[in-house]
């Protein structure tokens, strides 16, 4: 089957070609890079500083609400304490029961 086959190359390479091919390549690779406009340029730094206000902003508009609730719940808690301590027993058990007994006949 080789013996069907010629066993010289059917390719040739035209006279000269490789003794500027370096040149050629060269010149044909080297493109500078086109600049890129500005705003193509900030496009990622706008939008981190816009997910970091927004996250700050939102921040600072919850924390507030709930140290103010925090302030409230202790401040209750301390009025609470202190009448608990004045008062005696039998006038809080009175207290207590009075409020359930409302708090039954107005869920009727």
């Amino acid at each position: 089957m080789n013996s069907n086959f010629d066993k010289r190359n059917p390719f040739t390479v035209p006279d000269g070609y490789f003794e500027d091919f370096s040149a050629k390549m060269a010149s044909m690779t080297q493109t500078s890079m086109p600049s890129l406009p500005w705003y193509k340029k900030t496009k990622s730094w706008i939008a981190i500083a816009a997910t970091l206000s927004g996250v700050l902003i939102g921040a600072k508009l919850l924390i507030p609400v709930e140290m103010a609730t925090k302030t409230v719940a202790q401040q209750h808690t301390v009025e609470e304490s202190f009448i608990l301590n004045q008062m005696d027993e039998a006038s809080l058990a009175n207290y207590l029961c009075s409020n359930d007994a409302e708090e039954q006949t107005s869920n009727k």
